[in-house]
């Protein structure tokens, strides 16, 4: 960090904005993750120094240091008696979306502390309106990554702002439309609750057995209740990933686990639909054993992956990235950019459902035809 943007100490001015929870964050401990992560981004060869300088009218017992395990490369202090020159400003008015301070480092002007500071008790506040003079004065390139609060009622503009920015880019046209959109309600309720994604990755798991015990029933109503169970499990699917980033608590553990769950209630999916469509009775048999027998060389198919994702779960070493699958998405979005990569990952999608369509459709036919012969 110093060596890219000339400083290597950062002061947080501090105010009762510093405990206003935003996504399930605290402003101070959300500042701190993010300069953390920035820091561990760009290589820094020592820990950066940060100065929690507290506005003097806050209680003693409010003022609370950030105590998260991922803090690694920086070093928490406290400002008491005087501050040193040559630190960059920044304060917990300041909401700052996730990997965004790369980008505001390199847009807004630095304020500095250019002078040694002895009388704390003044100098707060005129730094104060230099850092949110500074900030406000470059509200067009504020866009959607960062702004200044000045009052809690922001508080919650700025949940939306950050849970808009938490999709994936190879999220398809469903997902981007109307799973995302109502899994972003339900997870900023969910943030205001002491729940891990781990813990809701399992929850909803937990739900695909219902929707499977609906969909082998083989009746109109088990198809359209197991469907929209299954569709719910979709959205409630991208929960644990929206907490998980708004928090800092994304992992590789995490991402395996999520893995592992989606793929094995695909799985199963395809297994429970091919012998609810079995047991219609209002089907004939040969038609009947070709839905069974469709559902049973899909389900092999797929299941000869389930090693892909069982064994990493299982894994001790939750570091190392197994999976080239994210890595490939990161290289493509470089050359081919965001929007292009997502239309592309949707319509190789698209191609592959409607050849295994086709197949499938050629298939019955014949065996209509080999029927029709033989009777």
């Amino acid at each position: 960090m110093s060596e890219q943007h000339g400083f290597d100490r950062v002061v947080i001015l501090s105010d009762e904005s510093a405990n206003w929870r935003i996504a399930g964050l605290r402003q101070l401990d959300r500042l701190v993750l993010g300069l953390d992560e920035f820091a561990k981004a760009v290589g820094t060869a020592n820990k950066v120094e940060i100065v929690v300088f507290w506005k003097p009218e806050i209680p003693l017992s409010e003022r609370l240091l950030p105590k998260h395990q991922r803090i690694t490369r920086v070093r928490l202090t406290e400002a008491s008696g005087s501050i040193g020159p040559e630190a960059r400003i920044l304060a917990t008015r300041l909401f700052i979306a996730r990997s965004a301070f790369s980008k505001f480092f390199s847009t807004i002007p630095s304020v500095k502390i250019e002078q040694p500071i002895f009388d704390l008790t003044r100098a707060w506040p005129r730094l104060l309106e230099h850092f949110e003079r500074t900030c406000r004065s470059a509200t067009r390139a504020e866009g959607e990554h960062w702004r200044f609060l000045a009052q809690p009622s922001e508080i919650i503009a700025s949940e939306k702002q950050l849970l808009r920015h938490s999709g994936k880019s190879q999220d398809g046209m469903v997902s981007k439309f109307l799973n995302r959109p109502i899994s972003r309600v339900i997870t900023r309720l969910l943030l205001k609750l002491p729940i891990t994604p781990n813990v809701w990755t399992i929850l909803t798991f937990a739900l695909a057995p219902v929707a499977f015990v609906f969909l082998v029933r083989g009746d109109y109503t088990g198809f359209l209740t197991g469907s929209a169970l299954f569709q719910l499990i979709n959205i409630l699917d991208g929960c644990d990933g929206e907490i998980a980033r708004a928090k800092y608590l994304d992992s590789e553990r995490g991402r395996r686990l999520d893995a592992f769950c989606d793929f094995a209630a695909n799985l199963i999916f395809v297994l429970c639909l091919g012998i609810g469509l079995f047991r219609q009775p209002s089907v004939s048999a040969s038609i009947r054993f070709v839905y069974l027998l469709e559902s049973l060389i899909t389900f092999f198919i797929m299941a000869g992956g389930l090693g892909r994702y069982l064994t990493p779960l299982l894994a001790r070493d939750t570091k190392r990235v197994v999976s080239r699958r994210r890595e490939d998405f990161n290289l493509a979005e470089r050359f081919f950019g965001r929007a292009l990569t997502a239309f592309i990952y949707q319509l190789h999608i698209f191609f592959a459902f409607s050849l295994i369509t086709l197949l499938f459709r050629l298939f019955r036919k014949s065996w209509q035809l080999t029927a029709e012969i033989h009777w």
